[in-house]
């Protein structure tokens, strides 16, 4: 059983195929569309949509990125044997400049800005969730603290960095969390009602748009304002297996959704 009609929309496509009856399914010229894999379906990056907390976590990454830079030079202007701080100035350096570029807020990225975001969803996924962000950028702080403050760089940006980025962390988890036990919740009532993807998401359709998942939610739950228009983003991109998502939930990351396992990480 899928989404009735006046719902079944997200792309115009499936959309078109299932009015008039159709209940979802795509006529026999969908079959080679649907078969697309995941990368070929998705055309936008999930890490680019448009979210106050972007802001919030570019301006973490030009700090992070900003103090490494800052206490390399300082430590090669010094010519001073200290391999552990060149170590971890090193390491801001490295990953600031990976989160800058994570972060940068640019609509239409060039391929090799692309492949760097597809790598990090393989490699670095906890940079992509709210609670992984929280934890990094919890232990940047202290890497930030110990390499301008306890160095006697710059007692004041040490501080200012230390506290933005320690505060942002926090904010992070909480954040994280609070969508992560929600959408726990919205797994549970679909696992325990015995029904599958499959109940969901219509033979030959690509997957669940954005309303179609809210509706699924208000459904399997009854509640009309358990995620805001924003947190349903948060949720579509922690739920997607790449950076290429077009804003849908797909079958197979539907199925993946709901095995049995420990709570999705938002």
């Amino acid at each position: 059983m899928a989404f009735r009609g006046d719902i079944q929309g997200g792309q115009a496509a499936w959309g078109a195929g299932s009015s008039g009856g159709g209940g979802g399914m795509g006529g026999a010229g969908m079959g080679g569309m649907a078969g697309m894999g995941l990368v070929g379906g998705q055309a936008i990056a999930g890490i680019e949509k448009t979210m106050q907390w972007k802001v919030l976590f570019f301006g973490g990454a030009v700090m992070t990125f900003a103090s490494g830079i800052g206490c390399l030079v300082y430590e090669v202007s010094r010519v001073e044997w200290a391999p552990a701080t060149l170590i971890s100035d090193i390491f801001l350096f490295l990953f600031g400049g990976l989160m800058v570029v994570l972060d940068f807020p640019i609509r239409h990225p060039q391929k090799w800005l692309v492949n760097i975001r597809d790598n990090c969803y393989k490699f670095l996924l906890f940079m992509t969730r709210f609670m992984g962000r929280g934890v990094w950028y919890l232990f940047l702080s202290t890497l930030v603290f110990a390499s301008l403050w306890d160095n006697q760089i710059n007692w004041f940006l040490g501080g200012v960095f230390t506290a933005y980025l320690c505060c942002l962390g926090i904010a992070a988890l909480v954040k994280g969390y609070m969508i992560s036990s929600r959408l726990q919740s919205v797994r549970e009532a679909i696992v325990s009602s015995g029904r599958g993807a499959e109940h969901y998401i219509a033979r030959g359709q690509s997957g669940l748009s954005k309303e179609q998942f809210r509706a699924m939610v208000e459904q399997v739950t009854n509640r009309h304002d358990l995620f805001t228009n924003d947190d349903l983003d948060y949720v579509i991109n922690a739920l997607s297996f790449t950076p290429y998502n077009d804003g849908q939930v797909s079958m197979e990351e539907a199925e993946y959704w709901l095995r049995p396992g420990p709570i999705l990480m938002v």
